[in-house]
């Protein structure tokens, strides 16, 4: 290899470099900037809607990939299918938000009125400048009297 063709490769390795890391920096700055609670309302908004059957709403909280997957309707009914008991929660709680650059995944925790735990996993994406719901994962459910694990405050 010349001279010349090393001084090039090493230049385009350094630039490679160069824009690797701003772009590392630019998400580590994004995630900074986003607080939890914005993920948390679209659950609570979702979920809400859901309360109200105002399925349109809902269906505005989810990722441009999710409605590829499913239209409205498909939405709607998968929604009385395999979601009704997160319906009728009488609270929500959240556990510690998992960032992965564009995406990031919520531990959600339904409280039935029957004291049953639903625990979920929401997966999002940043997209268009807002975070939608990618997926949710439920869970088995926890017995009466299982507690959540950690400080309450």
């Amino acid at each position: 290899m010349s001279r010349r063709a090393k001084i090039v490769f090493l230049g385009l390795v350094f630039v490679l470099c160069v824009t690797c890391a701003g772009l590392e920096a630019y998400r580590v700055r994004a995630r900074q900037l986003t607080k939890p609670t914005e993920l948390f309302d679209a659950i609570r908004h979702q979920v809400q809607a859901f309360r109200t059957d105002d399925y349109a709403s809902a269906y505005q909280q989810v990722s441009t990939g999710f409605q590829e997957r499913f239209n409205i309707e498909a939405f709607t009914d998968l929604i009385h299918s395999d979601y009704p008991p997160l319906r009728f929660a009488e609270r929500i709680e959240f556990g510690a938000v998992r960032w992965d650059g564009r995406h990031a995944v919520v531990p959600a925790y339904f409280f039935l009125p029957e004291g049953e735990v639903i625990p979920c996993f929401y997966s999002f994406v940043h997209e268009e400048g807002v975070w939608k719901i990618d997926g949710v994962r439920v869970q088995k459910r926890w017995p009466v009297g299982r507690r959540l694990g950690g400080l309450r405050t």
